[in-house]
């Protein structure tokens, strides 16, 4: 049997060859996995640095809008107080005006003749409840013999309540505070407390009830 003689130096150079191999694609591969990760932590800081930009123009963009709101509050703020100052000078206007008018004595004299008059007296005695047409009738029949009354007692007191003004016009045609009571709805401890405040509305000082009575009827 015939063998033939290793050649020693040839093994030992394709063995060298394939380490070498070996070597360069390990290299390689570490090279790209290198270069991956590499490229995940840049992808990583931009998604960060974005992150926090856009959370600085969010941040920006708020405050802008807080300052336009807070800017358009305060301009609406200072168009209503134009607003009622204007109204507030209308009305002292026909205060002044109201002033130098006088009570035509006639009209006064149909207004406790009329049958508006005598309804709003008579009403708790005969049992009927007004209507706010009659309400509105009483209100114009004041207006007719005392010119301009309610337009000067909204003066003196610009956010006067419906109650409270319903009071002031059966004050001024002398009804009882038990028939003012019975008109709206309340006890007569409470309509002496609403006339007290409304006086200290018109004048800044604290008083009484029929201080209150007697500034109305003057007007």
């Amino acid at each position: 049997m015939n063998t033939e003689p290793i050649d020693t130096a040839f093994l030992v150079r394709s063995l060298q060859e394939q380490v070498v191999q070996y070597n360069w694609r390990h290299t390689l591969d570490r090279v790209q996995i290198d270069f991956l990760m590499l490229f995940c932590l840049l992808l990583m800081l931009m998604l960060v640095l974005v992150y926090f930009y856009m959370k600085r123009r969010l941040r920006r963009a708020v405050q802008v809008e807080r300052r336009q709101r807070i800017f358009q509050e305060a301009h609406y703020r200072n168009s209503r107080l134009f607003e009622e100052q204007q109204m507030k000078q209308q009305l002292e206007e026909a205060v002044a005006q109201a002033h130098q008018d006088s009570k035509p004595e006639d009209n006064v004299a149909l207004l406790t003749e009329s049958g508006i008059y005598r309804l709003f007296h008579r009403a708790r005695m005969e049992d009927v409840r007004v209507t706010e047409e009659d309400w509105k009738s009483l209100r114009d029949a004041i207006d007719e013999a005392y010119p301009n009354f309610v337009t000067r007692l909204y003066a003196l007191v610009p956010k006067l309540s419906v109650i409270e003004l319903q009071i002031s016009l059966l004050i001024k045609i002398n009804v009882s505070v038990t028939d003012i009571a019975y008109h709206v709805s309340r006890t007569k401890q409470a309509v002496a407390v609403s006339r007290a405040r409304l006086y200290k509305k018109i004048t800044g000082n604290d008083g009484s009830a029929d201080q209150f009575d007697k500034y109305i009827l003057e007007m």
